[in-house]
């Protein structure tokens, strides 16, 4: 095989790498966040929903001290984490609740260092929760194992909740 038709070869395997990657990435993209305009007063009635679903824990993240709570255990620490899940109602730009679930595994490989922004824990999506300051490493999130990891409330409506299962 010549140099020429090998370098083509190569050239083609790559796009053809790049385009399987960018599908693979748009179809993970559009099945672990979905995106619907409400308004605040159904905003408010599936936050409530969650909110009651979570009425025995604390969540790990103190919103108004951006850290860890350190004496709150979840309801299993040490379980396995299966995924994380976070609601954010964005009021930036229009009324809109966004819902993304991932993959743990998927949070592990982005969450490496740490979280060092709210908006770190949304992966898909910009929300105007994304520049609040927080410290929350994955060990404190395995250490505190399945359950509320945030719930926090801006003056102007938005809302946000993170969860691990």
């Amino acid at each position: 095989m010549s140099i020429a038709r090998f370098g083509l070869l190569a050239v083609s395997m790559g796009a053809a790498m790049a385009v399987i990657a960018l599908i693979t990435g748009a179809a993970f993209f559009f099945q672990h966040r979905h995106i619907e305009r409400v308004s605040p007063q159904i905003a408010d009635a599936e936050f409530q929903r969650l909110r009651a679903q979570f009425a025995d824990q604390r969540p790990l993240l103190n919103m108004y001290e951006p850290r860890c709570v350190s004496d709150v255990a979840g309801p299993q620490a040490g379980a396995p984490l299966r995924s994380l899940n976070t609601i954010i109602f964005d009021t930036r730009g229009g009324d809109r609740i966004v819902r993304i679930r991932v993959p743990y595994r998927f949070a592990r490989l982005f969450g490496r260092g740490g979280f060092r922004w709210l908006g770190e824990l949304t992966f898909l999506d910009d929300t105007e929760f994304d520049p609040e300051p927080i410290q929350l490493s994955l060990a404190q999130v395995e250490r505190h194992g399945p359950g509320l990891v945030v719930d926090y409330r801006h003056s102007s409506g938005g809302q946000f909740i993170a969860w691990v299962e």
